[in-house]
């Protein structure tokens, strides 16, 4: 028998490495759903109709059989045994040679009275239940305004669905003013309605009470971000932070031992988006390969649309912006181009990516 990678969890980083190695190792995948990998980022789409059920699940059971992929679902992992490298689980022990912890993220909890009458939006069955209760109310408060929310909102909104958000800035996406605006003036071009600079006080069953008054609702969907799952690693005695702390080779502190994805911590950075995620099952598989390669935890490009708009965000995005053309915003730093925000047209993503690792300045670029 070949080298034994053992991955706990199914989700995109987890799935995405076993593709990789499924030709040139043993690979098992212990999960603790019982559903195989479905589509997260697609969840908001779900939702509100774009898409059918089939859609987020492009992975049959069959797939991962034709992919040697020995898949191990409703799985609980509950400690490491480093001494004996095994995986003590609720259905018995599973050996590796090498484990790779992609256990992901869960939705942040609101920390408030009345929480029990808030949702959060992170697993299939979370969309199961927000979808009927949209269906019967025909409208959603939506909290937060990071990605997941702005998406909800704009999904939501785009198919008819009354949709109010509740944002504590009046910026977005840590970007400025004027940015931030029009995203704005995009959602509320299909109707969405935002109450911003505003705090969640108290939850109740037909509405949430803030510091800036009283806003109907019954459904009432928390969308704070994520808390990577850590416990696995801190019960085996993995050093961790707010995630599982790893080396520029997604080295854990214990010896072949891997973090990929949501879960795992870079010099105080989660990277917590798909895109990065799968860039990581990606550059590890080739480090188990022995292929020399790296990941860029400083570097941020992450495309979202929300309702009709699409937007790319490269790079750092802070202190001075100019734009080039009407849809491009460049970010300055010392004359070097930075970061840069992409409206509608995308196609110069990629570009723009490449001219910020090369350090273009800003004179090069106009």
């Amino acid at each position: 028998m070949g080298v034994k990678v053992l991955i706990i969890g199914n989700g995109i980083a987890g799935v995405t490495l076993a593709k990789e190695l499924s030709k040139d190792f043993e690979v098992i995948i212990v999960e603790r759903e019982t559903l195989p990998y479905y589509n997260k980022p697609m969840l908001s789409h779900y939702i509100a109709g774009l898409v059918d059920e089939k859609a987020l699940f492009p992975y049959s059971r069959e797939w991962y059989l034709k992919n040697s992929i020995n898949l191990n679902l409703g799985v609980e992992a509950k400690i490491i045994d480093r001494a004996r490298k095994k995986l003590v689980t609720s259905k018995g022990e599973f050996n590796y040679d090498i484990l790779v912890l992609a256990t992901g993220a869960r939705a942040r909890e609101p920390a408030t009275k009345g929480k029990e009458h808030l949702m959060t939006l992170r697993t299939f069955e979370d969309a199961e239940r927000i979808k009927n209760i949209l269906e019967n109310e025909g409208e959603a408060v939506i909290i937060g305004g990071g990605f997941i929310g702005l998406e909800l909102a704009g999904n939501l909104s785009k198919v008819g669905y009354e949709v109010k958000l509740i944002h504590r800035r009046d910026t977005f996406l840590g970007l400025d003013g004027e940015l931030s605006n029009i995203i704005m003036q995009k959602l509320e071009e299909f109707g969405v309605r935002f109450y911003l600079n505003t705090n969640l006080v108290k939850a109740e069953e037909n509405g949430i009470q803030t510091d800036k008054g009283y806003i109907k609702g019954k459904l009432k969907i928390c969308a704070f971000g994520i808390v990577p799952n850590r416990e696995l690693a801190v019960r085996s005695g993995i050093h961790a932070g707010r995630g599982i702390l790893i080396d520029d080779q997604f080295r854990t502190s214990a010896q072949n031992i891997y973090a990929i994805g949501d879960c795992a911590e870079y010099g105080g950075i989660i990277c917590g988006t798909a895109k990065a995620s799968m860039e990581h099952a990606r550059v590890l598989a080739n480090i188990l390969r022995g292929k020399m390669d790296s990941y860029d935890f400083k570097f941020r490009s992450t495309i979202f649309k929300f309702a009709d708009l699409p937007i790319a965000i490269i790079g750092n995005t802070k202190g001075e912006g100019v734009w080039i053309g009407d849809n491009v915003k460049v970010f300055v730093d010392e004359n070097f181009v930075a970061g840069a925000v992409i409206f509608e047209d995308l196609r110069m993503v990629s570009k723009l990516e490449k001219l910020i690792k090369d350090k273009i300045t800003i004179d090069q670029l106009r």
